[in-house]
C-alpha cells in the first residue's frame, strides 16, 4: 500500500467512546479496564476515580511540555529564574488564594517535583481520593501557565526581542518553486531563530514557518508561515519544500513518511525529539544553533536538485496583521471599551485545530462574536482565522504561539488593574474550540484558576454527567469564581456566548 493511502487510512479511524469520556484505565497491567458507575477497575478504583486520574495525567502532560519548553531555553541561554517567581507575576489577591490552597510550589525547580508526584499519585494504589486528585489539576494548571507560558515566553523575548507589528503573508502560497525551501515546525524557537539569521544573508533560501515554531517567527519577525498543524503534511506533498527541521512537540511522526515519498530532508534538532530516518543535528549551545543552521542551509540547497515530484498547489497567499503583544496592544483602550460598553469582552480563542471539528464553522462563529468581543488568538487556530482573512489588528488580534498565552493572561491583568476589579469579575473568556494536545488542557486549566471561564470545544474526559464533572464546577465556583465548560456545537456555544459573560458594572 502507498503511503499516501495510509494517510487516507488513518483519517478514517473513530476515536473510542470509552476513553474520550475517561472511563478507560490503563495505569497497571491488569487492565486496561473498562468502567461504568455500576463496575469498578480489577483494583477497585471507582469510575471517578478513574476520570479524576485521567485528567489529571493530561494536565501534567501538558505542563511537563510547556515547562520542558523553558527549561531548555533556561539552559541554552545558561540563565535562571528567581525563586518567587509566581508571586512576582501573579495579582496579589490570587496569590493568597493559591497559598491558602497550598497549591504554589515554593522552591526552584520544585515544579518539575510536582508534576513527578501528579504523576506519581495517580498510579495504582496511591491516591484513591479523586476529589483530592482533582485539586492536583488546579497546582499543575498554575504551575503550565507560569513555569511553562509566562516563562518561556519572558525568555524569549528577552533573548529574541519582543514581537513587533506587522504585515505579514501565511499559506501554502508561501512556498516558493524558485527558492531552496527551508520550512521550520515544532515549538521552540532557539534553532529557528539562529536559522531566520542565517537564511537573509542567503537570496536563494526562502524560510518557511509551520505551527507554532512558525508561529513565533512570523509574529517576532514576519516570516512567511505556510501551515498550522493540520497542514504540515501538505506543506511536504508540495514537492517543493528541501528540508524540514522540526524541534519537539506536534510534529507527526507521518512526516518521516512523507518525506520519503518526495525529496524532502527530515531534519531533528532537540535531543528528546528523535524521528527514525532522519538526520539528527541536536543544538544545545549558540554556538551549535549557528553551526548547524549553516549545515542545514547547504543539505536544503544539494537537496534542491533532486526534486522530482513537484505538486501544483495554490499560490494563494493571505496577508495578516501580526506582532501584537501585552506591551503593544493598547490595553487602556480595551478596558475603556469595557468599561463603557463599547464591547461585550474579550475572548481569547487559543489552542489546535482538530481534524474531527468543522474548522470553518467555528471560524465563522468568531468571526460572529468578534461584532461584540475582541478576539485574542494564539497558535494554529490564528493559522486558521487568518486564511479566512480574519487576522486584521482591529478586532482579531495575533498574539503568537502557545506559550505565548500567558500574553493574553498578561492582558486580562493589566486589564483588571486598570478598571480595578479583580479578573474574575470582568467579562473574559477562553475558548478551545478544536483541542488536540494535552497543552490545550492544561492552558484550560491555568485560566480558570485566574478566574476566567473556560470552554472546550470537543470532549477531553468532562463531557459526562460523574461526580468528577459536578466536583470541578463546585470547585471552581466556590474557589476560584469560574466555570468549565463544554459545547462542541458552534451555534449553540454562539447562542451561550450571545447572552453575554459575566457583566461589567
Amino acid at each position: 500500500m502507498k503511503k499516501e493511502e495510509h494517510i487516507s487510512k488513518r483519517l478514517k479511524l473513530q476515536p473510542c467512546p470509552i476513553g474520550k469520556k475517561g472511563f478507560c484505565c490503563k495505569i497497571c497491567l491488569m487492565g486496561p479496564c473498562r468502567v461504568t458507575k455500576d463496575i469498578k477497575g480489577v483494583c477497585g478504583a471507582s469510575l471517578d476515580l478513574i476520570v479524576a486520574r485521567n485528567i489529571l495525567r493530561f494536565i501534567a502532560g501538558g505542563a511537563a511540555a510547556h515547562s520542558g519548553h523553558s527549561y531548555h531555553l533556561l539552559r541554552f541561554l545558561n540563565k535562571n529564574y528567581p525563586d518567587d517567581y509566581i508571586k512576582l507575576k501573579a495579582p496579589d489577591y490570587l496569590y493568597r488564594l493559591w497559598n491558602k490552597l497550598k497549591i504554589i510550589p515554593k522552591v526552584r525547580y520544585e515544579h518539575f517535583k510536582d508534576i513527578s508526584e501528579s504523576l506519581h499519585l495517580s498510579t495504582m494504589g496511591v491516591n484513591a481520593d479523586y476529589k483530592d486528585v482533582l485539586k492536583w489539576c488546579m497546582k499543575i494548571g498554575i504551575i503550565d501557565g507560569y513555569y511553562g507560558m509566562y516563562l518561556a515566553t519572558e525568555l524569549e523575548d528577552k533573548k529574541f526581542g519582543k514581537p513587533e507589528i506587522r504585515q505579514a503573508k501565511i499559506n501554502l502560497g508561501v512556498i516558493k518553486p524558485d527558492k531552496v525551501n527551508i520550512a521550520v515546525h515544532g515549538h521552540e524557537p532557539m534553532l529557528a531563530q539562529a536559522l531566520a539569521k542565517e537564511a537573509k544573508k542567503h537570496k536563494d533560501i526562502n524560510l518557511i514557518g509551520v505551527c507554532c515554531t512558525g508561529a513565533s517567527l512570523l509574529s517576532k519577525q514576519g516570516i512567511p508561515l505556510a501551515a498550522h498543524f493540520l497542514l504540515q503534511e501538505n506543506v511536504i506533498s508540495t514537492g517543493l519544500v528541501d528540508a524540514m527541521v522540526v524541534d519537539v512537540q506536534c510534529i507527526m511522526p507521518s512526516v518521516a513518511d512523507l518525506c520519503e515519498c518526495y525529496h524532502t530532508k527530515l531534519i531533528t534538532t532537540n535531543e528528546i525529539g528523535r524521528i527514525p530516518n532522519a538526520l539528527h543535528l541536536p543544538i544545545e549551545t549558540e554556538a551549535q544553533a549557528k553551526a548547524v543552521s549553516k549545515k542545514i542551509i547547504q543539505i536544503a540547497r544539494e537537496n534542491k536538485k533532486k526534486r522530482t515530484k513537484v505538486q501544483k498547489i495554490s499560490r494563494q497567499e493571505n496577508n495578516v496583521v501580526v506582532g501584537f503583544s501585552e506591551d503593544n496592544i493598547n490595553i487602556g483602550d480595551l478596558a475603556d471599551k469595557i468599561k463603557h460598553k463599547e464591547i461585550k469582552g474579550i475572548i481569547g480563542v487559543v489552542g489546535c485545530v482538530n481534524p474531527r471539528t468543522d474548522l470553518q464553522l467555528w471560524s465563522g462563529t468568531f468571526k460572529k462574536l468578534s461584532e461584540d468581543y475582541i478576539i485574542l488568538a494564539t497558535g494554529c487556530i490564528a493559522f486558521e482565522f487568518g486564511k479566512y482573512g480574519l487576522l486584521d489588528g482591529k478586532r482579531f488580534f495575533h498574539l503568537g504561539s502557545c506559550v505565548n498565552n500567558s500574553r493574553i493572561a498578561e492582558i486580562f491583568r493589566r486589564i483588571s488593574k486598570l478598571l480595578n476589579k479583580q479578573i474574575t469579575e470582568l467579562p473574559f473568556l477562553i475558548s478551545c474550540p478544536m483541542p488536540i494536545t494535552e497543552k490545550s488542557i492544561a492552558i484550560g486549566f491555568f485560566f480558570a484558576s485566574l478566574g476566567v471561564d473556560v470552554h472546550f470545544g470537543y470532549p477531553f474526559l468532562i463531557s459526562s454527567d460523574t461526580k468528577v464533572t459536578h466536583f470541578i464546577e463546585n470547585t471552581l465556583k466556590n474557589n476560584f469564581k469560574s466555570k468549565i465548560f463544554l459545547d462542541t456545537n458552534p451555534e449553540s456555544f454562539y447562542s451561550k456566548i450571545k447572552k453575554g459573560l459575566k457583566i461589567y458594572s
